[in-house]
């Protein structure tokens, strides 16, 4: 049975959704920001270790015993293959955002911002990979945010 879309697991991950999306705009933000501004590397930390915090609850949300991957394969279980690269992703992705932040304090300007666009630009494919695959389990667009 189809969980309501503002309700248990598909409303649970849409709340992750957006809190992590909103994530990854301050930290564009900040690594937009003026690197010669002596706030730019605690900023952008600042913004990478709230973006780790968002991207730990979406993971913690989606893969839990009774979370979204789960009730996915129980409505379709064909998509157990996409299913899986998505919770994959979710260690690779974790991983990189890890490495942006150890990076900030040796690395070159330039070196750090296009670090940090990668990340985000992978963790928006995995958003939209994560999308598709909600929609092809329900036919429920689960959101742009």
């Amino acid at each position: 049975m189809m969980s309501d879309a503002n309700e248990g697991p598909l409303g649970a991950a849409r709340q992750r959704r957006i809190e992590l999306k909103q994530a990854m705009s301050a930290v564009e933000i900040a690594a937009a920001g003026a690197a010669g501004d002596p706030t730019w590397r605690g900023d952008l930390r600042a913004a990478l270790d709230d973006l780790r915090r968002s991207w730990d609850h979406h993971v913690g949300e989606v893969e839990g015993s009774d979370g979204l991957l789960a009730e996915l394969v129980g409505k379709a279980p064909r998509l157990s293959p996409k299913v899986a690269r998505l919770g994959d992703e979710h260690v690779e992705l974790g991983g990189r955002i890890d490495e942006a932040i150890g990076h900030l304090d040796d690395a070159d300007v330039a070196d750090v911002r296009a670090e940090v666009l990668d990340v985000l630009v992978a963790v928006a494919r995995h958003r939209q990979l994560g999308a598709d695959l909600v929609y092809e389990a329900y036919h429920v667009d689960i959101g742009g945010e």
